[in-house]
């Protein structure tokens, strides 16, 4: 019996010091999960915006920039976003599951295009690679307040391969984040842009565009000066960087609300299992006792 109570003193000891950790990692996850919630919500009215402009764009003058042009696919470039670092519950295993689907589907679609593979973040090259496919390029997690500047490496990757014709489609894959407790894995074409895609972006992210992040949209027409062409080549890169910069941005708050939740049923359940732990050992305590106390009436009846 006094095995079996220093067994589950060692356990109750080991429990608490995880739990002091898991607690430790859900306070960091909480207060980095603030600034990078903020840093994406704040981004998505411009965002928003900057998609209505640009679809209104391509609608008038889907010849005049390379962006809006649809050509004949041959090479797709799929930019995945996922974590550096694990303990964030099922974010990258939902991650994992989209990229899946995604990637089936294109290969359904296009039967004879060639299917470049880019990742930003760790879990998601590792991933890719299990499955048998090549990374051609792994940039590190977005994770810690990515600023614009940021992404610069992998924005020139994108855009010049497609300006180039390296690449004739570009599709994201990311962690939208919904609410602290939703992350949903969702897809889009980022180029080339049309209204279509535009409305497929809405489709996917759904309630993400409330009556906060979503401002009243008017109907008007462009004047573009002094010309088109002119507004064309300098506006349309920086908007469609927006569109980029806001997939980092969601991601990150999407691992740290996810490790934030999971390390907070990890504490709890640590909690739990230190209680019903304790419950035993007060039991195993009690019984040794009892059987001390038999033990000891025993030796005096003979005795006597």
């Amino acid at each position: 019996m006094a095995g079996s109570t220093k067994d589950i003193k060692r356990k109750i000891k080991s429990i608490k010091s995880t739990r002091q950790i898991t607690k430790a990692m859900e306070l960091v996850a909480t207060s980095k999960m603030k600034k990078a919630v903020d840093g994406a919500v704040n981004l998505r009215s411009y965002g928003y915006i900057s998609l209505q402009i640009l679809s209104k764009l391509s609608a008038a003058n889907a010849s005049l920039h390379p962006y809006f042009q649809k050509r004949e696919v041959k090479n797709i470039l799929f930019v995945l976003f996922t974590t550096d670092k694990g303990l964030c519950g099922g974010l990258n295993t939902n991650m994992a599951k989209k990229v899946v689907t995604t990637v089936k589907g294109l290969e359904e679609e296009y039967k004879d295009a060639t299917i470049h593979f880019v990742t930003s973040g760790k879990k998601g090259a590792d991933f890719l690679r299990r499955w048998g496919r090549e990374v051609e390029y792994a940039f590190p997690s977005y994770s810690t307040r990515p600023k614009f500047s940021d992404i610069m490496p992998l924005s020139r990757l994108v855009f010049k391969g497609f300006e180039k014709g390296e690449y004739d489609k570009v599709v994201v894959v990311y962690p939208d984040f919904v609410s602290t407790l939703l992350q949903k894995p969702v897809s889009k074409t980022l180029l080339p842009f049309s209204i279509e895609i535009f409305e497929e972006m809405v489709e996917e992210l759904g309630s993400k565009f409330t009556s906060v992040a979503k401002p009243e949209e008017k109907e008007f027409e462009y004047k573009l000066e002094p010309s088109p062409m002119y507004i064309l080549d300098n506006i349309v890169p920086q908007l469609t960087e927006i569109q980029l910069y806001q997939a980092v941005l969601e991601a990150a708050a999407s691992e740290h609300s996810a490790r934030m939740v999971a390390m907070q049923n990890a504490t709890k359940a640590a909690e739990d299992l230190l209680s019903d732990l304790t419950l035993t050992f007060n039991q195993a305590r009690q019984a040794a006792i009892t059987a001390e106390i038999a033990e000891i009436s025993s030796s005096t009846a003979v005795i006597n």
